[in-house]
């Protein structure tokens, strides 16, 4: 879960990208880590760790990121292109073993970039990388066309901790615009919370932030195929933290069946879709 605040959406975007880069570097320190981020403490900086131990930790972030990772993985041997929507200070194009023929783009705002460029500039991508500035609440395609996207390629799309900064009708677009972007043999990776998390009293200060300014709340959903079904995309597949395939010994276990166990719309969903 984001801290319950809700600054502007730049501001958000560098904020919440440095909490996350701490939470990559404490996992970097363990001795059973999950990943190696070496590059993660210098992308926290001190606001990141200030911005990490004033919450509560949460476990489901290096799962979530080790998640991913294997997935990305698995699928890159056959994909040359990778999307990483909302990258923020993602450092999977430099820490990662991708082919050499892989394409790695990564989209979020200028902002997003400024400093992750000037700590990483010496330090070489392990495929090749394209940074493309745009807005994913609004029309980005065409910046990831003229960055040289092609969409005669099976694509691997990740979007790690981005729905949830977006409106109902932006996640909407999100889905289909990337399906109508995708070679068949594309797939989509995400995470997204079920709605109940808007109700917990610790979101109750960015709910009532939201609804006094008449914004449209982050986006949750109850129903993660149904929205990439409608979006375009022919099958998916959710896996709950915890399960096995999303545990690696780090968080309690759940049931496998959807309707045991955690209450439903309080659940995450780890989605894998597909063309």
């Amino acid at each position: 879960m984001t801290p319950p605040h809700d600054p502007p959406a730049q501001a958000a975007v560098v904020g919440t990208g440095r909490w996350i880069a701490a939470a990559r570097a404490l996992e970097t320190a363990r001795p059973d880590r999950l990943f190696n981020d070496p590059w993660a403490e210098l992308l926290a900086g001190e606001s990141g760790k200030a911005t990490l131990e004033a919450a509560d930790y949460n476990p489901f972030l290096p799962v979530r990121t080790r998640y991913f990772d294997d997935r990305i993985l698995g699928a890159a041997q056959k994909h040359s292109q990778i999307v990483l929507l909302g990258a923020g200070l993602d450092t999977r194009a430099f820490r990662l073993p991708f082919p050499g023929s892989c394409t790695v783009f990564e989209i979020d705002y200028a902002e997003a970039f400024t400093e992750k460029e000037a700590i990483l500039r010496t330090t070489p991508a392990r495929c090749e990388r394209r940074c493309v500035h745009a807005d994913l609440s609004g029309p980005w395609s065409q910046a990831l066309l003229d960055a040289g996207f092609d969409r005669r390629t099976p694509t691997i799309w990740v979007a790690e901790g981005l729905f949830f900064y977006l409106a109902e009708a932006d996640a909407e677009s999100l889905v289909c615009d990337t399906a109508a972007l995708s070679a068949g043999g594309s797939t989509f990776l995400a995470d997204l919370f079920g709605t109940g998390l808007l109700a917990l009293e610790g979101m109750a200060p960015l709910v009532a932030a939201r609804r006094s300014a008449g914004r449209p709340l982050p986006f949750c959903t109850d129903s993660p195929e149904t929205l990439f079904r409608a979006g375009g995309w022919s099958e998916s597949t959710v896996v709950q933290p915890g399960q096995p395939a999303a545990n690696f010994g780090r968080l309690a276990q759940v049931p496998g069946a959807r309707d045991a166990g955690q209450q439903t719309n309080l659940r995450t969903y780890l989605l894998t879709a597909t063309l």
